[in-house]
């Protein structure tokens, strides 16, 4: 709390100190709000706590507790705060402007210090005895002090009456309604708070990819790829993880030549590191899109990362469906015996494409020992047979 805000709720005490103490209480008060005033809250609460040993009534020990709540506030030294402004409270002789001041500051020190379900409690008393008369943002910490309780549903209506007594809400609201609509699983509201908050704050990375993600829960693909594509667009889409997620959806999607071009030109900016992960998606993107070329580019460069059977295997089958067999036999190599079953299987084919009959007799036979790829390699080789005659 400012020095300006404890002057101005000082200024609340003062009418009702000046009708409820005697003259020499009302002149150490008015000393103590000087010391205070320079910022002194020592010497200020140590003569508050003389006089309250010989206040006269409640009215004005209630008053002391007040002015001491407020000037611990300010150090800040709120868990003692607490506990004068709720003593100032507990002996109901506060005059009523005083007493909301103190019910309001007491609740917003119990939110700051996390004790949620007192805040909420000492919040809500507030807001029913002001009534027209509460501050709004009352209204938005009680709904945040149930957000912070999990109590989403009952946060919705004092949000809701803060949000109606502001033509443009402030963006902090928006998100704390966006909390609400996540914690109640709300999507479709989710997906109006964040068309709104996009649309004031276009520039926020945060709030495009949260659309995105919403429209996903709805099951609304199509917008959330289209929400997703215009961020990237904007340049709004630049983290590795996210150009990934991106690329995932396009391909979901069945566009897998955007999901191409989209890891490629990220590539080429540097935004996104050629690991095999990422290379085998890039290649995966370019088979589905039947661009073969670009496809047996990037499987060349993933070996260059990683060399791998499983790598290899890829790379030669790609080179199958562009019926180039001699890329096969280089890509598989002739060493039939270091193959597993699906490898050497695509090997003798090359091989016999090729024109070399023992190395695709002998790429059956080694294909022939793996039970998934037994039959196909047993129908090459008496085909083989047949052949010789």
């Amino acid at each position: 709390m400012s020095r300006w805000a404890l002057a101005l709720l000082l200024a609340l005490v003062w009418p009702a100190a000046a009708t409820t103490l005697s003259e020499t209480a009302f002149r150490q008060l008015e000393r103590a709000q000087a010391l205070l005033a320079e910022g002194d809250v020592r010497a200020a609460n140590e003569l508050l706590e003389a006089r309250f040993a010989r206040a006269e009534h409640d009215s004005e020990r209630a008053l002391i507790r007040q002015v001491q709540g407020f000037a611990l506030a300010a150090v800040p030294d709120n868990r003692a705060a607490i506990q004068r402004l709720q003593q100032a409270l507990d002996y109901g002789q506060l005059p009523e402007p005083a007493a909301l001041q103190s019910r309001l500051a007491l609740g917003q020190l119990l939110y700051v210090e996390g004790q949620m379900p007192r805040a909420i409690e000492v919040l809500t008393a507030y807001l029913t005895q002001a009534g027209d008369l509460a501050v709004v943002e009352a209204q938005v910490m009680l709904a945040s002090a149930h957000v912070a309780a999990k109590q989403y549903r009952q946060a919705r209506p004092p949000l809701a009456a803060a949000m109606a007594r502001r033509e443009t809400p402030p963006l902090g609201w928006l998100e704390l309604q966006l909390a609400v609509d996540y914690g109640l699983e709300a999507w479709s509201a989710a997906a109006e708070t964040l068309l709104t908050l996009v649309s004031r704050a276009p520039e926020s990375r945060a709030y495009w990819q949260q659309l995105s993600g919403v429209y996903h829960e709805l099951g609304k693909q199509p917008q959330a790829l289209a929400v997703l594509a215009l961020a990237h667009r904007h340049g709004l889409i630049a983290e590795p993880r996210a150009l990934r997620n991106l690329a995932q959806l396009y391909r979901a999607l069945g566009v897998p030549y955007k999901a191409g071009e989209l890891l490629t030109a990220a590539l080429d900016a540097r935004q996104i590191e050629a690991d095999a992960p990422l290379l085998d998606s890039l290649a995966d993107a370019w088979i589905e899109a039947r661009e073969y070329d670009r496809a047996v580019r990037t499987l060349t460069r993933r070996l260059a990362v990683q060399d791998t059977a499983a790598a290899r295997l890829r790379l030669a089958q790609v080179h199958v469906q562009r019926h180039d067999w001699a890329a096969v036999m280089d890509t598989l190599g002739r060493e039939t015996q270091r193959l597993e079953g699906d490898a050497a299987l695509l090997l003798g084919m090359a091989a016999y494409e090729q024109n070399d009959r023992a190395l695709a007799q002998r790429a059956f036979e080694r294909a022939r020992a793996d039970a998934g790829q037994r039959r196909a390699a047993e129908q090459w080789l008496r085909y083989l047979a047949g052949m010789r005659g």
